[in-house]
């Protein structure tokens, strides 16, 4: 049985479509948390945000990943953020292989800034909020990826299929 995907990177990285064409190549189901946080409090991402602030999400954030731990058959897109915290980095490496899908800078701000809905981008300069909060985050996701890949020149469906290709090498050098 192919081992979970767990697909962890800043916003604009490619997760969410990268996750969901990974999940048609490999029959997995495909999750993503913030889809879940919303669904399991019935609000949107940007009204959690507005209404309980980035820690009340984060506090809700972390209950859904602890939730994963366990189910088989999964490729997970976490949140950007969700490595922030120490039990959900604890939590995505019980889950399953980490994949950091990675992109150039200007490559995910031009991605992330798309559709606009990005609360922790709405902000009066959010391109330096942008490059401080990628700034923070890079070690973190080099930190906890078992995988790395950079996705800047690359088609998302190439994209998915190296993914697997690299989660699955990484597995046979792990057992």
């Amino acid at each position: 049985m192919l081992p979970n995907f767990v697909l962890i990177g800043f916003m604009g990285c490619g997760k969410s479509t990268i996750g969901r064409r990974l999940a048609g190549l490999t029959g997995h189901r495909f999750l993503d948390t913030d889809d879940a946080i919303a669904d399991a409090s019935q609000k949107s991402i940007p009204d959690i945000f507005s209404q309980l602030g980035e820690e009340g999400f984060r506090d809700l954030e972390q209950q859904v990943v602890q939730d994963l731990i366990g189910i088989a058959g999964i490729v997970l897109s976490s949140g950007g953020g969700t490595i922030l915290r120490e039990p959900n980095r604890a939590a995505l490496k019980r889950i399953g292989i980490v994949v950091w899908l990675d992109a150039a800078p200007d490559t995910l701000f031009e991605r992330a800034t798309r559709t606009g809905r990005r609360p922790l981008l709405n902000t009066p300069n959010p391109r330096e909020t942008f490059d401080t909060l990628l700034a923070a985050r890079r070690p973190l996701y080099a930190a906890l990826s078992d995988v790395h890949f950079d996705s800047t020149h690359t088609e998302q469906d190439d994209v998915a299929r190296k993914v697997l290709e690299e989660a699955m090498r990484f597995r046979s050098r792990r057992n």
